[in-house]
């Protein structure tokens, strides 16, 4: 494997995230998922990955989702503390960081107790409550982690990046 970056992919700047922000029913998107708010309103989830494939923000919708292309349930990260699928993300939000002039989606840091956990290179953030259409559970992002992380009974926590030139902590940003 080669995890190398973070990253949006691409195909999810067109669906479920336009939604979200424009709000706009008339949007033709391949698949399905809340009408009524997107990301904000639906389950969105971090799963932890070893190093096994190659992340590729230019992967066609139908290999970015949770359980398609790399992201299989076979590459995932297994130990104590931890459950197939990974964590909901809490109090998410979109904000605009005016410091890096980006659009930010922003949510709380996931965790881990009682953890034992090696092997950890990155996650995968998806959309879990999208459930048809050219990809169930879409894949919103990747992020790296810098290397190889472990716990042994402990506490492993994701703690999403501040960008360069930014003020907002956020699990993607869209510079606009």
């Amino acid at each position: 494997m080669a995890w190398s970056a973070s990253a949006i992919f691409q195909q999810a700047i067109k669906n479920p995230i336009l939604y979200s922000v424009v709000g706009s029913g008339s949007l033709t998107l391949p698949t399905s998922y809340s009408t009524t708010g997107g990301l904000l309103s639906d389950t969105v989830n971090c799963a932890l990955f070893g190093n096994t494939g190659t992340p590729d923000k230019t992967a066609v919708v139908a290999s970015t989702g949770y359980n398609t292309g790399q992201w299989t349930t076979g590459n995932e990260i297994s130990g104590t503390g931890y459950t197939a699928g990974g964590a909901a993300l809490g109090s998410k939000t979109f904000a605009l960081d005016t410091g890096s002039s980006s659009m930010c989606f922003t949510a709380a840091n996931p965790s881990w107790t009682g953890a034992t956990l090696s092997g950890v290179y990155g996650c995968l953030v998806y959309d879990n409550t999208i459930s048809g259409g050219t990809v169930a559970k879409q894949g919103m992002c990747f992020n790296y982690f810098g290397g190889t992380q472990s716990v042994t009974s402990g506490t492993f926590t994701v703690q999403w990046a501040t960008p360069s030139g930014a003020a907002v902590t956020a699990v993607f940003n869209i510079a606009v």
